[in-house]
C-alpha cells in the first residue's frame, strides 16, 4: 500500500480569510481535488470529491486540535487519531461529530470514489453557544465536545439534499459563498436536531442486532437491484423474513429513512450518475424508473439544486 504524507499547511484548520481554496489531487496519485472554504461565521469548510488510482495511507504530521461535523456519501475510509486505541470507519451513507485533540493521524482509503463533506468549528465557541441556551440538552453532542470522541449516525435525506446541492453550486464568488455558507448552517442544524435529547433519551429503542442490520442491507440491496422495476414492499419484507413493519423500523434505525425515500433517492443517484456518463434525461429518467419527466425533473432538482440538463456533457 502506498502512503501520502499531508502537510501541516494544508489542514483546513488553518485557513485564514473567506477564500475558496482548491487541492487537485497530484496525477500520479489520483484524480479529483479536495475544496477548502472559510466561513463568515466561522466554519471551516472541507469538501473531498477524489478517487485514488491505489489503496492509499494518508498520514497527517502534528495535527491541530480539531472539533466539527462530516457527511459521507460515498468511500470507505480506515482513520485512526493516535490519541485514540482503535480505529473508526467511515462509511457511505454516515453522518459523525468528532472532536480530536491533536496529535498525529492515518487515514486510509481505498479506490472508491470518495465524497465527504467536513463543517469544522470552533470547540470552545461551539460549546458556549450550546451552554447558554437553556433550551437545548445535547447529552450525546456534551460528551463530545468536551472530550475526544466520535459518534457516528446515518444520514437522513434533508442532510443527503443540502450536501448535493453545496457539491453541485451553481454560483460563484460572493454569491457562493452565502449559498455555502447558508447549507452549512442547514446542515448544522439537522445535526442538532438528530443529536437532540428526543432522539437520546433513556427509553429508546436498543440498536439492532447484527443480523438485523444484514437482513435489512440486504434488503436494500433487493429494492436497488432493478430500478425500473423494484418489489413492493410486501414482497421485500418476504424476502429477508419480517413483516411491513418491522422493514420499515430497521430502514429507519440503519438508514435513517424508509424504504421508499431509500429507493427515491438511489434512483436519483443513479440518474445523476447515468447524466454524467453521457445519457440524455429522458434516457436516465426511464431508467431509474421514472415514467414521467415533470415528476422526474421535480425530484431531480429538489436533490440536487440543479436540472437534470445540468448535467448533460457540455452543461457543466
Amino acid at each position: 500500500m502506498q502512503q501520502m504524507q499531508i502537510t501541516q499547511d494544508t489542514h483546513v484548520e488553518n485557513m485564514t480569510g473567506t477564500g475558496l481554496k482548491e487541492m487537485p489531487l497530484p496525477m500520479d496519485i489520483g484524480k479529483g481535488s479536495v475544496h477548502l472554504l472559510a466561513l463568515s461565521t466561522g466554519i471551516r469548510l472541507s469538501i473531498c470529491d477524489y478517487q485514488l488510482h491505489h489503496p492509499t495511507q494518508l498520514i497527517y504530521n502534528a495535527f491541530p486540535r480539531v472539533f466539527g461535523f462530516g457527511f459521507c456519501l460515498s468511500g470507505d475510509i480506515i482513520n485512526k487519531p493516535s490519541e485514540f486505541r482503535d480505529s473508526g470507519v467511515i462509511r457511505p451513507g454516515q453522518s459523525a461529530v468528532f472532536h480530536f485533540d491533536g496529535g498525529d493521524m492515518q487515514e486510509t482509503v481505498s479506490t472508491e470514489r470518495v465524497i465527504r463533506v467536513d463543517l469544522i468549528l470552533d470547540p470552545d465557541q461551539f460549546q458556549d453557544i450550546i451552554c447558554n441556551d437553556t433550551r437545548l440538552n445535547f447529552p450525546s453532542l456534551q460528551k463530545v465536545l468536551t472530550s475526544p470522541g466520535r459518534l457516528f449516525q446515518p444520514l437522513i435525506p434533508a442532510m443527503q439534499s443540502a450536501l448535493m446541492q453545496m457539491l453541485n453550486c451553481p454560483y460563484h464568488g460572493a454569491t457562493r459563498n452565502f449559498f455555502m455558507e447558508g447549507k452549512a448552517l442547514e446542515l448544522v442544524a439537522y445535526k442538532l436536531d438528530q443529536l437532540g435529547e428526543k432522539k437520546n433519551r433513556n427509553t429508546a429503542t436498543p440498536p439492532l442486532d447484527d443480523e438485523l442490520v444484514d437482513r435489512t442491507r440486504y434488503a436494500g440491496r433487493l429494492l436497488t437491484r432493478d430500478l425500473e422495476n423494484p418489489p413492493s414492499i410486501s414482497e421485500l419484507a418476504g424476502n429477508v423474513g419480517m413483516c411491513r413493519s418491522k422493514l420499515h423500523f430497521c430502514f429507519q434505525q440503519v438508514y435513517g429513512t424508509t424504504p421508499f425515500e431509500y429507493l427515491r433517492l438511489k434512483r436519483l443517484e443513479t440518474a445523476q450518475r447515468l447524466l454524467h456518463q453521457g445519457m440524455n434525461v429522458t434516457q436516465a429518467a426511464f431508467a431509474v424508473g421514472y415514467s414521467s419527466l415533470s415528476h422526474f425533473t421535480k425530484a431531480f432538482k429538489q436533490y440536487t439544486g440543479c436540472l437534470p440538463s445540468h448535467y448533460r456533457p457540455g452543461k457543466n
